[in-house]
């Protein structure tokens, strides 16, 4: 290819654009005062900041199902085998329909990984037996239902903060509440796909959107992140980030030592989600690298803090196409929205 068609790199995160990024990840809504009184900066420098890394789609927030409507929901991971050549035009399809909110092309024994969500197991079944299968382009799907999380990739930092920052910075964030579980209703559904382009959009914007006054939206947000049932995160294009791939590993464990193995290895920083499986290999645990040489160096640590489980397979992620329902560029970069609403029936045999 000559230097004429390449596609230029895109700026790097510096290392002021990943400290704010990480106090945002700590706490999302917070607002630039506090995360200056926090970070020692001015807040209009770090509203600037952040205005040129969302604009560029280089850093963002956006809602994700927290542990309360993670186990009110049904999740499943997906292996997707494509007819040669067809991965690229699979995934930009799939990646349309609200109920997939992760793709990522791979380098393994399949062609795409896919994290899917629907309201209930019922809805998965049909999606997993009738509608995904019918992609033009897909070959065979093989799925594994979520059974346990031990981590999910809301959770993962990048580091760059320090212990009394995060502190602070957590002090910031809703209280938790008490609130019996119940059943999503529209405006807990509605707010939810508000947040989706933005979610750190003012309560008064959002209050127009909905028809309600900003004061009840701020109520029913606290109320949805207080209980965790609803989580913010703080995404960034990681290429750019130093940490441009990651890999997937399937373990097989002993189902003795199953919760000892996820909560180990939700603990190593690399580690963005780990997950219990409804299959043999019963465990997936997907990590972030600085390179592909470093998935050996993780894996050697893997099996010294886990003598007891077997690596039944294992892929590297070559490109990640959705990322909780952002589109992301070859740079990681997002370039649009599909908003997290998996209670659409759009998408669902029916």
């Amino acid at each position: 290819m000559s230097s004429e068609t390449e596609v230029p790199r895109p700026e790097q995160l510096d290392e002021d654009d990943l400290l704010l990024a990480n106090a945002l990840q700590a706490a999302p809504r917070a607002t630039w005062s506090e995360l200056g009184k926090v970070l020692g900066q001015d807040a209009v420098t770090l509203a600037r900041r952040w205005e040129r890394l969302s604009g560029k789609g280089l850093a963002w927030v956006t809602p994700a199902l927290g542990p309360g409507l993670l186990y009110r929901t049904c999740r499943a991971f997906v292996e997707i085998h494509c007819e040669p050549g067809s991965a690229a035009q699979v995934s930009a399809e799939l990646s349309r329909q609200p109920h997939l909110l992760t793709i990522q092309h791979v380098a393994g024994t399949y062609d795409l990984f896919a994290i899917a969500f629907t309201p209930d197991f019922a809805s998965m079944s049909d999606y997993l037996l009738t509608s995904l299968p019918r992609q033009e382009g897909v070959v065979r799907v093989r799925s594994h239902l979520v059974t346990r999380n031990f981590r999910t990739g809301s959770q993962w930092r990048l580091g760059v903060l320090n212990q009394r920052q995060e502190r602070a910075l957590l002090r910031t964030r809703p209280e938790p509440q008490s609130v019996e579980a119940t059943a999503y209703s529209t405006w807990e559904r509605e707010l939810i796909v508000a947040l989706s382009n933005d979610g750190r959009i003012r309560y008064t914007d959002i209050a127009t959107e909905l028809g309600v006054t900003p004061r009840t939206v701020q109520r029913r947000l606290n109320r949805l992140l207080g209980n965790r049932d609803l989580l913010l995160r703080c995404d960034v294009a990681r290429p750019l980030a130093g940490w441009p791939t990651g890999a997937l590993l399937w373990l097989n464990v002993p189902d003795e030592r199953l919760e000892e193995a996820g909560r180990t290895l939700g603990a190593f920083p690399e580690t963005r989600s780990c997950a219990a499986l409804s299959g043999a290999n019963n465990l997936l645990v997907t990590v972030t690298l600085h390179s592909v040489d470093a998935l050996h160096d993780w894996a050697v640590q893997l099996r010294r803090a886990l003598p007891y489980a077997d690596i039944a397979d294992r892929s590297v992620v070559l490109r990640q196409d959705k990322l909780c329902g952002h589109l992301l560029d070859a740079w990681g970069r997002s370039h649009g929205v599909v908003p997290l609403d998996i209670w659409r029936p759009s998408g669902l045999s029916r």
